[in-house]
């Protein structure tokens, strides 16, 4: 009986030596039927060159532009379709993955028609056994949200499948049929909380979003993003939970959650009174959501 073909996306952005690697780990899966797409989000430091020289097998999507981590994967996600995929695993770039993370990923969806996402327990690079990602949670009340049992040495508290709030974008597979119900990627968020806004669309479409341990990946946390003091990532994080408050919590905690944040973001302020670039990303980050900037950021001069 032939098993569902899945397309693994890898999307990169001036990061051939994570792809490499990324991509060798693949190569040895379990899985007998699956295929491997490259998306490049138009890198400048030869990656394009240096991937296609080291898997010329596999198909290349040169996007032009940088379209952020949605953008990019929704180009790699609309060919999938055309190739009819079953189903997609969107793994990030600065991953690389044990031999039967596929297979189990397809193997727990398969066994439950009413998943619709599915993902994988992810432990940081370094120190190997520490867990980055055991399922996503979401504090409705205080909007927040959490990787459970991130930092944690894996004693095994987290070896059963659980359904969880949200799925990690850095190791995602979801059906075919549900894209084409729900839609793809929002790409306006540009970087940061789509993955969670798809949960959170395709979780109130009917689905379950399930956390499936037997599926290992290892992630390099913050290697393509410079990690979560970088001023980028603290603007996408705060404008983009703004939004993502605005259109999927309910009324009640719609109003406590933004009021948390705003306060938060306050304290934050105070407390880093010298630091021009993290000023300048978290009030960025508010207007902008004000005036209903969406996309890539622009930055200020203080941050050139």
């Amino acid at each position: 009986m032939a098993r569902p073909l899945v397309y693994v996306l890898i999307l990169n952005w001036n990061s051939y030596g994570y792809a490499v690697r990324c991509i060798e780990s693949l190569q040895v899966l379990d899985y007998p039927n699956y295929r491997i797409v490259i998306i490049d989000n138009a890198s400048v430091d030869s990656s394009e060159q240096i991937l296609r020289a080291h898997f010329p097998e596999l198909p290349f999507i040169q996007t032009g532009a940088n379209l952020g981590y949605a953008g990019g994967n929704n180009r790699g996600i609309a060919y999938a379709l055309t190739q009819g995929a079953e189903y997609i695993w969107l793994l990030n770039v600065d991953t690389y993955v044990d031999r039967r993370a596929l297979s189990t990923l397809v193997e727990a969806m398969e066994a439950n028609v009413r998943v619709g996402l599915a993902g994988s327990k992810i432990y940081y690079m370094e120190p190997p056994e520490r867990i980055c990602y055991a399922g996503g949670c979401v504090n409705f009340w205080l909007g927040i949200t959490f990787h459970r049992g991130d930092s944690e040495t894996d004693t095994g508290q987290y070896d059963q499948p659980a359904q969880v709030d949200f799925v990690t974008g850095s190791s995602l597979m979801v059906r075919s049929s549900v894209i084409k119900q729900v839609g793809p990627l929002i790409e306006s968020y540009f970087l940061y909380f789509e993955d969670v806004e798809w949960s959170l669309r395709i979780h109130k479409a009917g689905f379950e979003l399930l956390f499936v341990p037997d599926s290992v990946v290892w992630h390099k946390e913050g290697g393509t993003s410079g990690g979560r003091t970088n001023p980028d990532v603290i603007y996408y994080g705060i404008r983009n939970n703004l939004y993502l408050i605005e259109r999927h919590f309910p009324v009640p905690q719609r109003l406590m959650a933004g009021l948390r944040l705003v306060l938060s973001n306050v304290r934050f302020l105070l407390r880093n009174t010298a630091n021009t670039q993290y000023r300048s990303a978290v009030l960025q980050a508010g207007w902008d959501y004000i005036r209903r900037v969406t996309g890539q950021r622009t930055k200020p001069s203080t941050d050139v």
